[in-house]
């Protein structure tokens, strides 16, 4: 069946300003991961606005942790196209960016505020492709998939978070997920997983002044075993950050306890093995004789692993993009992760940071370009409306 694109590019184009006040009033409610009431506030907000729409919604309950939720428009069609990701928690402390939470600057094509780049802006994004192309009667599925804890990794949900994905997201042709976009045009077809282990190294307590003989320094045996994981380092691979130690009591005492929490970057899946067996080695080997310590794996996110299904789409936006007149995207692989991992677990082609664009996100200077939020609806709905029936990516 051929759509018409032109008709979709209109709907995108008139409906621009409404869909801006909407991100507008999304943004202004703040939803850090930790705030569960928040969070969920932001995804009944969205919940309603979808619903007004004509799209079915369900908001999934988890054990504990905020909700998430999945949108579509009931065509009677089960051909599952494309399913657009995004989440509605962002890392800001509530009140950080004072009484007027959001700004506008038309003058400049700014918008600033929390979540406005990542990634609620790019929540608004997949709400307009998905309006746009039922719109001019897309007769397959388009799922919308939102998450309330990406930030942290799902980690408040106890994983059930990352489940979430993994159920809506099977039998879809292709996923493109909204994170934060970059203004240089880059698009990312591969993330590094991130996991992080807490070392507790146990010593002996003494005066540091009358009997420091007696002692055995916790915080000494952090220092060697700090000094050996980075050492291991390889940052087009496998990454280890020492990124927190505590411990000792007081500047007098030799100190008894120390713990180090490990940040660690990878590739792939596969890498676990390897970073799980080193990081034991390092735990079970005294560098301070009489000191013992334990290890703790505290959290897990999977890689989005670059494949050559990625690409396979990632050529055909590409593509889409020059016709179109926004520019040659370029390819890339980025050390932070995202729910595109979940995607790519499932054998599904993946692009990421397709979300509008901007600068400076997790800070207070976070900001999106206004404009941007257009040139992303035209771009992704062409990307679909182009893929091919016998789209060599497919699962």
């Amino acid at each position: 069946m051929k759509y018409n694109l032109e008709k979709a590019f209109k709907f995108i184009e008139e409906n621009e300003k409404e869909m801006q006040q909407v991100w507008i009033d999304l943004c202004k409610i703040e939803s850090p991961s930790i705030d569960t009431e928040g969070v969920n506030q932001a995804v009944e907000f969205l919940g309603e606005k979808l619903n007004g729409y004509g799209m079915e919604t369900k908001i999934h309950k988890f054990s504990q942790g905020p909700n998430s939720i999945t949108a579509y428009f009931n065509n009677g069609s089960t051909e599952k196209e494309m399913a657009i990701l995004g989440h509605l928690d962002t890392v800001h402390k509530k009140g950080l960016f004072g009484e007027e939470v959001v700004k506008v600057d038309i003058e400049n094509d700014m918008i600033y505020g929390p979540g406005v780049l990542d990634c609620k802006g790019g929540v608004i994004v997949g709400t307009l492709v998905a309006r746009a192309l039922n719109s001019i009667g897309y007769d397959k599925m388009i799922k919308l998939a939102f998450s309330g804890d990406e930030e942290v990794g799902h980690r408040y949900t106890l994983g059930e978070g990352k489940q979430f994905f993994l159920d809506e997201l099977k039998g879809f042709k292709a996923c493109i997920d909204c994170e934060t976009g970059f203004v240089d045009g880059r698009v990312v077809v591969g993330r590094k997983g991130t996991t992080n282990f807490k070392i507790a190294i146990r010593g002996k307590a003494a005066h540091s002044g009358n009997e420091p003989q007696n002692g055995i320094s916790a915080i000494k045996e952090a220092a060697y075993k700090t000094i050996n994981i980075e050492k291991n380092n390889d940052f087009n691979s496998i990454h280890y950050n020492v990124g927190v130690i505590e411990g000792g009591t007081s500047q007098n005492t030799i100190p008894e306890f120390c713990t180090l929490t490990v940040n660690v970057r990878f590739r792939k899946l596969s890498d676990l093995e390897k970073i799980k067996n080193f990081l034991t080695e390092i735990t079970n080997t005294s560098f301070v004789e009489g000191t013992t310590a334990e290890i703790t794996q505290i959290s897990l996110s999977d890689p989005m692993e670059q494949t050559e299904k990625n690409i396979k789409l990632f050529e055909i936006l590409k593509k889409n993009s020059e016709e179109l007149g926004f520019g040659t995207p370029y390819s890339c692989y980025l050390g932070g992760g995202s729910d595109a991992a979940h995607s790519v677990t499932l054998g599904i082609p993946t692009l990421c940071g397709m979300g509008v664009k901007g600068y400076e996100n997790h800070t207070i200077r976070e900001r999106a370009v206004l404009s941007s939020l257009v040139e992303r609806a035209k771009l992704i709905v062409k990307t679909i409306l182009t893929l091919p029936e016998n789209f060599e990516g497919e699962n």
